[in-house]
């Protein structure tokens, strides 16, 4: 089978999803030189068989404006990411503030951040499970707690207790080594952990991965 037949077939077999070119690459075209494929996609984009939406990005057919399920198939579904962000937040009814660009974290691509139309991509190499999901959750909470734009404070006081009981220090470990957050996020997390009794090492484990001084607040 030829390059172009190869990538043809991928193409008529994966109608309506997006080609991540460095990510695709690895996992279906490893036998095809870099600079191959970028041609063969090339004169695909010429036949309008794939749209180019992005550097290193083509919809396999026309990826319309804010046409979500394209994107968040390809980044979010099967434990591949997660929404954050003010989408998230609006989801939970702790802000009604609509932002123009959707952020999302994501396993599915192999650069650190991507822009794709109005959604902005983020890598973190985690396998995003329900307990993953749940914490990172918790973790951008206490990040923009003091930055959510048109917050229902009421919401966030209640949303952060529900999330702290899927602490454990192996959890935590997992998801800090894959997406760094400031200093300050660990010492509220500790603060709120100790306050509902839960046993946590956070900043013994935080100050470990990042060889920092474990200070006393």
């Amino acid at each position: 089978m030829t390059y172009t037949k190869q990538v043809r077939e991928y193409c008529e077999n994966h109608k309506g999803t997006i080609i991540d070119v460095s990510k695709v690459k690895a996992e279906e075209f490893a036998d095809i030189p870099y600079k191959t494929l970028l041609k063969i996609l090339n004169r695909l984009e010429e036949e309008k068989i794939v749209t180019s939406v992005s550097k290193g990005v083509y919809s396999i057919g026309k990826l319309k404006s804010g046409n979500q399920p394209n994107v968040l198939k390809q980044y979010i579904g099967d434990g591949k990411g997660m929404v954050v962000g003010y989408m998230l937040y609006n989801s939970m009814g702790i802000s009604n503030y609509h932002p123009l660009i959707t952020e999302i974290y994501t396993n599915a691509m192999s650069s650190s951040h991507k822009n794709i139309e109005n959604y902005h991509l983020t890598r973190v190499d985690l396998e995003f499970t329900n307990d993953v999901i749940e914490f990172i959750v918790l973790l951008e909470l206490l990040k923009d707690f003091c930055n959510i734009k048109a917050c229902n404070v009421l919401k966030l006081d209640r949303a952060i207790p529900l999330f702290l009981h899927r602490y454990s220090d192996e959890l935590f470990e997992k998801v800090i080594k894959a997406k760094d957050y400031p200093f300050s996020v660990i010492v509220m997390l500790e603060k709120k952990l100790n306050e509902k009794g839960i046993l946590n090492h956070c900043r013994d484990i935080y100050c470990k991965i990042h060889d920092c001084a474990i200070s006393v607040f």
